[in-house]
């Protein structure tokens, strides 16, 4: 894909595929909360014929797809920005062609999101919530990750949605907004937010911080036997960095386990910059790109790590 390639895919179904919804839409433009910044009213306006965006609460800043992902991801360059319009698009393409999947039993559905009803103006419908372990597809998918039933069960749901009237279902882990959602081929969330788990009871002042449920999943897994625990933080996206800085403030000792790209390391440093008592404690799957990875193919009798 070349730039003239990703400035042609709609800038309405890439904010889709990575979970940012509309606030207001009409067939001739959307209306959003800006996602890289604080915006309580919403100034991002995407034309759907022109293709092009604009953010009124930002000096009118705007332009083409890529402007908007160079935007999102600062420390970008054209080419990563490329690279994550193509990947996006297959996978929601992937999501839409290849995983219209049916709920076991449609008329026992009940609609539930923020324990209540769906989100108004949002793409994405929840309709169930359920314990882990009664959807195989979902329960392969998990163990497939090297993540056991019961280390998942604390942390993660069978959510079931659906997506413009498509039925849809995958593993959801709740978020300070709604819901970060995933499937084989597709992740995104009813709206962008961090999700911070206190171990009750632990009596420790340090916070484990991760990118995505799965490494949040796979530190457990790996420490298991340690105690006490640390509380945890699941960034989701790094989009949300700036939204959980406030609860960085209430611990003494942060621990960083960020992916080693180059979106993770610009993340680490940034954390680590803002809040004294940081640091990267990443260095022992240096060699990997996260620490599923690490946990997927490192010998797992030589994988505990010491809680700090």
């Amino acid at each position: 894909m070349n730039a003239g390639q990703a400035n042609r895919i709609s800038i309405r179904n890439y904010l889709s595929s990575i979970g940012i919804n509309p606030v207001r839409s009409n067939k001739r433009s959307s209306l959003y909360l800006a996602p890289y910044r604080e915006d309580k009213h919403p100034s991002l306006k995407v034309s759907h014929k022109e293709n092009l965006w604009i953010d009124y609460g930002n000096d009118n800043k705007g332009g083409t797809l890529i402007d908007l992902v160079l935007q999102i991801h600062p420390s970008f360059n054209v080419s990563d920005a490329i690279q994550a319009i193509e990947k996006s698009t297959q996978s929601f393409f992937s999501f839409h062609q290849q995983e219209a999947l049916t709920y076991p039993d449609p008329n026992s559905i009940q609609q539930i999101a923020f324990g209540k009803k769906p989100i108004a103006n949002s793409r994405i419908c929840i309709n169930k919530i359920r314990e882990l372990g009664h959807n195989p597809a979902l329960t392969n998918y998990i163990t497939s990750r090297g993540i056991q039933l019961e280390t998942a069960k604390p942390y993660c749901s069978e959510v079931y949605f659906t997506v413009n009237g498509q039925k849809y279902f995958g593993i959801g882990n709740q978020n300070a907004s709604g819901w970060s959602i995933r499937n084989k081929y597709w992740k995104g969330c009813t709206a962008q937010g961090y999700s911070h788990y206190i171990n009750a009871g632990s009596g420790c002042h340090s916070l484990a911080v991760f990118e995505g449920i799965f490494d949040l999943l796979s530190y457990v897994m790996l420490n298991k036997n340690n105690e006490p625990q640390p509380d945890f933080l699941a960034l989701n996206s790094l989009v949300n960095i700036n939204k959980s800085s406030q609860i960085y403030k209430a611990y003494k000792t942060i621990n960083l386990y960020l992916d080693h790209d180059k979106a993770g390391r610009t993340a680490t440093r940034h954390i680590m910059h803002q809040f004294p008592g940081t640091r990267d404690s990443s260095g022992f799957y240096s060699s990997f790109k996260d620490l599923n990875d690490y946990h997927l193919i490192k010998d797992k009798d030589q994988l505990l790590i010491k809680s700090q």
